[in-house]
């Protein structure tokens, strides 16, 4: 092939990419425009009946006409005023949110969300597991139990933290067992809708307990924490004394200090020992703090001293939450000399800082 002919190749070929480059540039620019005029028209659309949003919500004498205007305004506005409404919900208690829910039921949107749970959309079913987990209602919480098995990842995702919102006890077995499940579901998500349910997680979690994969128990023993069932201290109290993982005897100690069950002080304090791999140390040092037990006061001040930094340190700042008698150890050993000494000194200024920044908070 000529030299002539390669020339041309590579002339072609550059326009070409320029061609592309520009068509690229261009598809940008008017996608950003495009975004600009779609957001533009929504919140023109908004303005014009948020009033009338802001009026149902206070409570005015005139509900009935309100919501008349509500349910009268074109489906075009209120696709743009839909959203809106839905996150009013959480910030609402009372008639205010009974006014809200009812409009949406009005408005259809609550049966369109019933209904858009079993569409293809991934995006549908989100934003339908959205909406029931903010209005709830019969048959609520069974859609949103279904989604928790969606194919899609984002789909269960809002199907958790919509069941959270939700905080029905009868969705907790089929939150921890999503824990269980292959791929399980987000494991922050799930801590933070069983915390919102609350003790009547309890027996879905105990019911895990035994269970052989050691992820699975260490979740299960941070959720029992999180729960703050006290009476679930002696089932915690087994795994942080006998469990082979140490995740999950760090988590139980870390349960039992959220809990703050006396009964399981004298096991906290063994998990501090010298023998005890040094994570594990570290948090029942943490944990004792949280108890706030005194007669755990000996063994932190006996720690501070510990050749681990990370040791002395937590104990030092447990010692600072135990008052008076951990805040007086700390006082007679910041005035000797040498680790412990500056492990007390930073204990207590940070305690005194956090008391006057508590004083002046409004």
């Amino acid at each position: 092939m000529s030299p002539s002919v390669d020339r041309d190749l590579l002339i072609v070929a550059a326009v070409c990419l320029a061609v592309v480059l520009v068509a690229l540039a261009l598809a940008v620019l008017v996608g950003r425009w495009w975004l600009r005029v779609t957001d533009a028209r929504r919140a023109r659309l908004v303005a014009s009946a948020r009033p009338w949003l802001v009026q149902l919500v206070a409570g005015d004498d005139e509900d009935p006409v309100v919501v008349e205007r509500l349910v009268a305004v074109d489906p075009r506005t209120w696709r743009a005023l839909e959203p809106v409404t839905v996150a009013m919900l959480g910030k609402v208690r009372g008639e205010a949110r009974t006014a809200v829910v009812g409009l949406l039921e009005r408005r259809g949107s609550v049966e369109r969300a019933m209904r858009g749970v079993h569409r293809r959309s991934a995006v549908v079913r989100a934003r339908s597991a959205h909406l029931l987990g903010a209005v709830g209602g019969p048959g609520t919480t069974a859609q949103l139990v279904r989604l928790l098995g969606d194919r899609d990842l984002e789909v269960r995702a809002v199907a958790v933290r919509a069941l959270g919102r939700l905080a029905d006890p009868m969705s907790a077995t089929a939150l921890v067992h999503g824990l269980l499940r292959t791929p399980p579901l987000p494991h922050h998500l799930v801590m933070a809708a069983l915390r919102q349910i609350g003790p009547a997680a309890v027996p879905p979690l105990l019911a895990a307990v035994d269970r052989a994969d050691d992820l699975v128990r260490a979740q299960v023993a941070e959720a029992l924490g999180l729960v703050g069932a006290v009476a679930t201290a002696p089932v915690l109290v087994v795994m942080l004394r006998i469990d082979h993982s140490t995740e999950v005897r760090l988590r139980a100690a870390r349960a039992l200090g959220r809990i703050g069950a006396p009964v399981s002080v004298d096991d906290v304090i063994a998990a501090t020992s010298a023998r005890e791999p040094l994570a594990l140390r570290v948090t029942a040092a943490e944990a004792l703090g949280a108890l706030g037990a005194r007669r755990a006061v000996p063994v932190l001040a006996d720690l501070v001293g510990d050749p681990v930094h990370w040791v002395a340190h937590t104990a030092a700042a447990s010692l600072a939450a135990i008052r008076p008698d951990g805040v007086a150890a700390l006082t007679r050993l910041a005035g000797r000399s040498g680790s412990a000494a500056r492990h007390a000194q930073e204990a207590l200024v940070a305690a005194n800082a956090k008391r006057l920044l508590a004083t002046v908070r409004p």
